[in-house]
């Protein structure tokens, strides 16, 4: 898209466009290629691996790039060529199949795809508070663009098959790369003392905040909860009913029901609080995944999916707002970089590989209870950074 062009369009307008396209682009690939994986006749220790060789990249390559984008300014430049070299990566995948082949195929994805989540919330975030817009508004039309999406390609994988998921897939993360001049870009007026520090003290100094340290850890924890959910939610579904559009339509009425919650975030939050909101969120989540435990309908797990949206949708709108209110504007990138190493790499590093022998050894069911508890003892986490949270803006308490 032209610069010139998408300038043109209110920024509330560019924020909600790059949102449908940056996520209608996820639903059509990220919903389905764990599913494509099990057709491959892969195990789930071999989708472990992939998990876990992608966050290993990740772990590379996110401090690296995004910290050169804090330092240059360069956020958008760095997330159109991220989407090249991820739509190159699919490209390869969908003409080989080996395991083997397919492992470098996926680092490099992994490698370009770093920076996708931090830079896209930062800059939309800073678009929102530059301009005195609602986040949540922005950002819900990337769960109306998911919703849109996922049901017509899920119709659509019924019918072809998900043999041709990374060839579409290489053509539309394209798309979403040059979807990124439709962003503001972070204009730094912060003193000099502010400014990010180079090398490994930039990545250092976010780490002294003790609040902050905490709520990573938290979101480490909640993290290993949800990459088994939604990777292993879909395989369930698609064994129970062997059927695409119901994988499909699971995820789409999951990013239906963040809509409403999407919304009210912002509003909620200020009357509430930010860490309140985000264990509601939690919790509602944690309960669809034990109530999974005990279904074998897929009727009634799609429909179930709509609560899941509804707490998800109040936890990223509100997790974001948490890691935005600390950040300083010369390191937006480097602190959602943060969130994402705790929330997406390291828990799929880590724990990705651990659900893949539950999976192979056990059943979904046993899965899904080990999620559980681990979302659990997340929102735990959460009640006692809420204390010190409340210890330190009122010592004498």
């Amino acid at each position: 898209m032209h610069p010139t062009r998408s300038r043109s369009l209110s920024p509330a307008l560019r924020g909600a466009l790059y949102y449908a396209i940056f996520f209608g682009v996820m639903g059509m690939y990220f919903a389905y290629v764990s599913v494509a994986f099990i057709q491959r006749g892969y195990s789930g220790v071999q989708i472990g691996t992939f998990s876990s060789l992608s966050s290993a990249m990740i772990l590379l390559a996110s401090p690296l790039l995004t910290g050169l984008a804090d330092r240059k300014g360069w956020h958008r430049e760095i997330l159109a060529l991220g989407g090249v070299v991820f739509s190159l990566s699919l490209l390869g995948i969908h003409f080989v199949h080996d395991f083997t082949a397919v492992l470098p195929l996926m680092a490099l994805a992994a490698f370009a795809s770093a920076p996708f989540n931090p830079l896209t919330d930062g800059l939309t975030i800073h678009m929102a508070n530059q301009h005195q817009l609602d986040f949540g508004k922005m950002r819900v039309w990337g769960s109306i663009g998911f919703t849109v999406v996922c049901i017509v390609a899920g119709w659509v994988y019924d019918r072809i098959g998900l043999r041709l998921l990374f060839l579409i897939g290489a053509g539309l993360f394209l798309l979403r790369g040059a979807a990124a001049a439709l962003l503001d870009p972070v204009e730094n007026n912060e003193p000099t003392h502010l400014a990010m520090p180079s090398g490994i003290k930039g990545w250092l100094s976010p780490l002294k905040d003790r609040v902050f340290v905490v709520f990573l850890v938290g979101i480490f924890l909640w993290g290993c909860a949800t990459s088994g959910f939604f990777t292993y939610a879909s395989i369930y579904m698609d064994q129970l009913s062997s059927s695409s559009f119901l994988v499909g339509l699971m995820m789409a009425l999951s990013a239906l029901g963040e809509v409403p919650s999407v919304l009210l975030a912002d509003r909620l939050s200020r009357r509430h609080g930010l860490l309140p909101l985000l264990m509601a969120g939690i919790a509602l989540f944690v309960l669809v995944i034990f109530l999974t435990c005990l279904l074998s309908n897929p009727v009634l797990i799609v429909t179930l999916s709509t609560v899941r949206g509804l707490g998800y949708g109040l936890f990223i709108i509100v997790a974001l707002r948490f890691v935005d209110a600390r950040a300083p504007r010369s390191m937006i990138g480097t602190y959602q970089s943060l969130y994402g190493l705790a929330f997406f790499t390291i828990p799929s590093l880590v724990f990705m590989p651990i659900l893949g022998v539950i999976y192979d050894n056990f059943s979904l069911q046993t899965l899904f209870v080990v999620d559980g508890i681990v979302g659990i003892a997340a929102v735990l986490l959460l009640v006692w950074l809420q204390r010190l949270v409340r210890k330190a803006e009122n010592p004498t308490a």
